[in-house]
C-alpha cells in the first residue's frame, strides 16, 4: 500500500562508469515519480553525490516526457557522473541538504561503491530519525554485483563485444598473411564477464575468438605463447580477447599503470597498455605481426550496438525503485531474478543493501573453462538472451 503521509521531493543521481542505458534508469525514475502526488518535486543531482553536497540540482519535473525519452535514448550519464568517496561527516552534510529541500526519496544509480554510499546515507537518516527512503538502482557493465542475475549496462556491452569481435575476426582472417594476430582489449575491473561475451557468436572451435584471458585466471606467458602458436598453425590466424586487468600469479596486473595517478578515489587501480604488452611478447617470441584494438569507453557507450532488452530492463529498474519507495521500502537495491523455463524473462525483487557493498561476482568454472581459455555452453545460455534480438549473421568464403 502507498503511504500517503510521506510527502516530499525525490532526488536522483548517477555515479560510476557511464553506460549506454544508465539514462533509461534515470527516465524510469522521473516518469514514474512524475505521476505520483506523494512526490512533490523531482531533483537531479549533478555529478552524483557531489551535487547534493554542493546544492547543484536540476528540476527534472519541469522536463517534458518527450525530452526525457530523448535523454533515455542517449548514452552516458545525463546528470554527470562521479567517483566521489564519502568522507567522515559527509553523511550529515547530505542529510542537511536533503532536509533543506524536503527530500524524502533518494534514488542512486550506480555500482558497488554507489550501493555503499546509499547504505551510508540510509544509516545516517535512520540514526537521525529522518524519514528518508533510499533505493539503489544497479548499473555496471562489469556485471559483478551480487544478489542479481545480471546488471543493467552489461547486455549492451556484451552485444558490442560479441559483434565487434566477429567483425575484427573477418578483417584479421582476410589480412592473415600480413597481420595474423589480433588482440582485443576489453573492460572488466576484476571479472571476465565482458571478455566471455566476446565468444557468444562463436559457432565452431575454429571460429574466433580463439583465446580468452580473464582476471580470474592468472596469466601464464609460456602457456599463452604455446596456445597462440597452436592456433596459428591450425587456423592460420588468431583472435585473442583479453580483459584490461589480467594479472600474473603474483596478482600483478600485466597492464598496470606506472607513475602519475594510479588509482581512483575508491582505490581501484588504473591500467594501461595490456594489449600492447602482449603484442610485444608475441612478436618477440613467435616472430609474428600482432595488432591490437582497444575500444576503451566506446564499448560502454555505443548506441549502434545497443541491446533493446538492456534498455527496457534499465528503465524498469528505475520505475520499480519509485514504486517500492512509495510502498514504504528503503535500504534495498533493485535486483533481477530470472524466471525458470526456456523463454527468457525476469522479475524484479528488492535486495537488502547490506548484501551488496564490498562483494564482487566473478566468472566461475560453471561458465568458463580455464584450460581451454574459452566459455562453456552454460555461459551462452545465460548471456545470449541479454544481447537482445536481431543479431547479425556473418559469412566468409
Amino acid at each position: 500500500m502507498i503511504n500517503p503521509s510521506l510527502k516530499g521531493k525525490a532526488v536522483v543521481a548517477q555515479s560510476g562508469g557511464c553506460t549506454a542505458v544508465i539514462n533509461q534508469s534515470l527516465a524510469g525514475v522521473v516518469e514514474t515519480a512524475r505521476a505520483c502526488p506523494q512526490i512533490t518535486g523531482i531533483l537531479g543531482s549533478r555529478n552524483g553525490i557531489e551535487g547534493i553536497l554542493s546544492g547543484s540540482f536540476i528540476d527534472l519535473k519541469a522536463k517534458s516526457s518527450k525530452f526525457m525519452k530523448a535523454v533515455a535514448n542517449s548514452p552516458s550519464a545525463a546528470l554527470g557522473s562521479s567517483r566521489y568517496k564519502m568522507k567522515p561527516g559527509d553523511e550529515k552534510r547530505v542529510l542537511l541538504a536533503l532536509k533543506k529541500n524536503n527530500v524524502r526519496y533518494l534514488f542512486l544509480i550506480g555500482g558497488n561503491d554507489t550501493a555503499n554510499t546509499s547504505l551510508q546515507i540510509a544509516n545516517a537518516a535512520e540514526k537521525d530519525h529522518y524519514p528518508l527512503r533510499v533505493i539503489h538502482i544497479p548499473k555496471t557493465i562489469d556485471n559483478d554485483l551480487m544478489e542479481t542475475d545480471h546488471c543493467p549496462g552489461f547486455g549492451s556491452v556484451a552485444r558490442f563485444a560479441a559483434i565487434s569481435t566477429q567483425e575484427a575476426a573477418l578483417d584479421t582472417k582476410a589480412m592473415k598473411n600480413v597481420d595474423p594476430v589480433k588482440i582485443i582489449e576489453l573492460m572488466g575491473r576484476n571479472s571476465g564477464w565482458i571478455v566471455a561475451a566476446s565468444a557468444l557468436l562463436k559457432k565452431s572451435p575454429e571460429d574466433a575468438p580463439h583465446i580468452l584471458l580473464i582476471p580470474e585466471v592468472p596469466f601464464n606467458e609460456t602457456a599463452f605463447l604455446k596456445r597462440t602458436e597452436a592456433v596459428l598453425q591450425s587456423v592460420g590466424y588468431c583472435i585473442i580477447v583479453i580483459s584490461e586487468t589480467i594479472r600474473d600469479h603474483g596478482g600483478n596486473r600485466i597492464g598496470r599503470k606506472v607513475g602519475g595517478i594510479t588509482t581512483d578515489p575508491f582505490g581501484h587501480k588504473y591500467v594501461e597498455g595490456t594489449a600492447a604488452r602482449l603484442a610485444a611478447i608475441l612478436e618477440k617470441h613467435l616472430g609474428v605481426r600482432a595488432r591490437f584494438d582497444k575500444p576503451g569507453t566506446i564499448q560502454r557507450m555505443s548506441m549502434g550496438y545497443i541491446s533493446k532488452t538492456d534498455q527496457q530492463e534499465a528503465y524498469q529498474a528505475g520505475a520499480y525503485a519509485v514504486k517500492w519507495a512509495l510502498e514504504g521500502m528503503s535500504r534495498v537495491m533493485v535486483g533481477f531474478k530470472r524466471k525458470p523455463g526456456k523463454k527468457y524473462a525476469i522479475t524484479y525483487a528488492p535486495v537488502p543493501l547490506e548484501k551488496i557493498p564490498n562483494r564482487e561476482r566473478y566468472l566461475t568454472e560453471e561458465y568458463f573453462d580455464a584450460a581451454k581459455t574459452m566459455i562453456r555452453p552454460a555461459f551462452a545460455e545465460y548471456a545470449l538472451p541479454l544481447l537482445g534480438k536481431n543479431l547479425p549473421e556473418f559469412a566468409s568464403l
